[in-house]
């Protein structure tokens, strides 16, 4: 289907895919607000949480604030399921900071203790 759409339009490529430089994307209101709200968090060292609707355009701000971020004094953690909870969420940031894993097992390991 994609091959057909680019073929009838002469697209050398997708030209709505996520591979997008952040300087390509459309600087919507929404959007700047979004990404304003998120370099916020940044200068304020605060964890920030994104969420909305699917297609309200969580990405695409992400994609704008992370991306003039410099990778060796920041570490951008992703995680795309939000019925991980608490536990899973935590395991990630642990993980994405690569702790020590000789030290204690993984937080998915550990078991609540019985009342």
């Amino acid at each position: 289907m994609i091959d057909r759409v680019q073929g009838y339009f002469g697209f050398t490529r997708v030209p709505f895919g996520r591979n997008l430089a952040p300087s390509m994307l459309h600087q919507h209101h929404s959007h700047r607000e979004a990404a304003a709200r998120i370099a916020w968090c940044i200068n304020n060292r605060a964890i920030g949480v994104v969420t909305g609707e699917a297609g309200s355009g969580k990405t695409v701000a992400l994609k704008g604030a992370v991306a003039s971020l410099d990778p060796a004094r920041f570490t951008v953690i992703y995680q795309p399921n939000p019925e991980v909870g608490m536990r899973g969420l935590y395991d990630r940031i642990v993980t994405a900071w690569a702790a020590p894993r000789n030290t204690s097992p993984p937080l998915s390991q550990l078991r609540r203790p019985r009342r």
